[in-house]
C-alpha cells in the first residue's frame, strides 16, 4: 500500500516540478523516470514553483524511499539540481584521493567566454598544458565554506621565464586582478557562490611590509620587507557555501558540474581546529611572537593527506 501512495505521489508532484522551467542535473547518472520524463512534458499548469520548491519536489520521492527501505544515498547525489549559470565553454576533470585511497572524480566546467584569462588559466593548469599543472597538488586547507588547493608553488617551466611569459596571465596574478575589476566595473563578474571554482589573486590577510634600516654604501637607507609573497594566481577553492566575502579576493572561473559528494567528502575531512579567538594567540600574535604565526599557518589543516592524483581535459 505505501509502494502505491509513494508511486502516485510522485505522479502528482511531477506536474509541479515540470510546470516550472527544467532546472540542469549537474551529475552524469541517470535521473529517476519521474524526472527524466519531465523533459518531453510540453504543458501543464503554472504553479509559479520556486527553485526551492521545485528541488523539495525532486527530492521527496527519495525521502519516502528511505522510508520504505530503499538506500537514499543511491539517488541523493544523482539528482541534485543546480540551475544553469554561466555557458560552459571546457570541462575538466580532478580525481581525488584521500591519504591514498580514490575518493572519486570531480568535474568543472568553465566560463571561457565570460572569464576569458581566469579561466584559461585554470584550464591550462589542470591539463598541464606547458609542463606544470595541479597533479599531485594537495588541498590544504578545509574552510567552514570552503576547500582549499595549494597550487603551484614556484613556475619551474621548460622554457624557462620566456615561457612562463606565454602562460595564460603570465606568473603572477596580475592579469586575474585586472580582468576582475573590468568585470566588476561591467557588472558581469561571476560570484563566490556554493559550487563556484574561484582562482585565488589577492591575499587579504598579509600583513603590510615591515620597514627596516640598513646601511648601503655607507649611508642608512630605509627599505620595505615583504612578510610573503602575493598570491601567483594558481591557488583555487571549490566553495561548499556561499562565500560573498571571497568576492574581494577571488576570481571565479568555473564551477562543480558533477562530484558534489566528492567535495562533501573533502569538506568533512577531520582538521586542525582553528583558535585564533583565544586571548593567549591574540598576544603572542600582537607582540610577533613566531611561534603564533606557525601556529596559524596550520589552522584548518587536513590531518588526511587529500591530493589530485590525476586530472585533465574532458572532451
Amino acid at each position: 500500500m505505501a509502494v502505491v501512495a509513494l508511486g502516485s505521489l510522485c505522479t502528482g508532484l511531477q506536474h509541479l516540478a515540470c510546470s516550472s522551467s527544467s532546472p540542469r542535473l549537474t551529475s552524469s547518472a541517470a535521473p529517476p523516470s519521474h524526472i527524466r520524463s519531465c523533459a518531453s512534458h510540453e504543458e501543464g499548469p503554472s504553479f509559479g514553483a520556486t527553485r526551492t520548491q521545485r528541488r523539495a519536489v525532486l527530492q521527496i520521492p527519495v525521502i519516502f524511499g528511505a522510508i520504505l527501505g530503499i538506500d537514499p544515498h543511491d539517488h541523493l547525489n544523482a539528482i541534485t539540481v543546480e540551475e544553469s549559470s554561466l555557458p560552459v565553454t571546457k570541462r575538466v576533470f580532478f580525481d581525488i584521493t584521500i591519504d591514498g585511497q580514490p575518493a572519486g572524480q570531480i568535474v568543472i566546467g568553465l566560463f571561457g567566454d565570460n572569464v576569458p584569462i581566469g579561466a584559461q588559466r585554470f584550464f591550462e593548469l589542470s591539463t598541464g598544458k606547458r609542463g606544470i599543472g595541479y597533479r599531485k597538488k594537495e588541498f590544504y586547507k578545509i574552510g567552514r565554506n570552503y576547500i582549499q588547493n595549494v597550487g603551484v608553488r614556484a613556475f619551474s617551466l621548460t622554457g624557462g621565464s620566456e615561457d612562463a611569459a606565454k602562460f595564460t596571465g603570465g606568473d603572477t596574478a596580475d592579469q586575474l586582478i585586472i580582468e576582475m575589476k573590468e568585470l566588476e566595473r561591467k557588472g558581469t563578474r561571476p560570484k563566490n557562490k556554493k559550487w563556484a571554482v574561484s582562482l585565488v589573486a589577492i591575499d587579504a590577510t598579509k600583513p603590510p611590509p615591515k620597514t627596516r634600516l640598513v646601511a648601503r654604501d655607507g649611508a642608512f637607507v630605509i627599505v620595505e620587507e615583504e612578510s610573503r609573497p602575493d598570491p601567483n594566481g594558481t591557488e583555487f577553492m571549490i566553495l561548499t557555501a556561499d562565500a560573498p566575502e571571497l568576492d574581494d579576493t577571488n576570481t571565479v572561473v568555473g564551477e562543480i558540474i558533477q562530484g558534489m559528494d566528492v567535495v562533501d567528502r573533502i569538506s568533512n575531512v577531520k582538521v586542525v581546529q582553528e583558535n585564533t579567538s583565544s586571548p593567549y594567540f591574540q598576544v603572542a600574535k600582537f607582540i610577533g611572537d613566531t611561534r603564533a604565526v606557525v601556529a596559524e599557518k596550520g589552522f584548518n589543516r587536513p590531518y588526511s593527506k587529500v591530493l589530485i592524483s590525476k586530472s585533465g581535459e574532458i572532451r
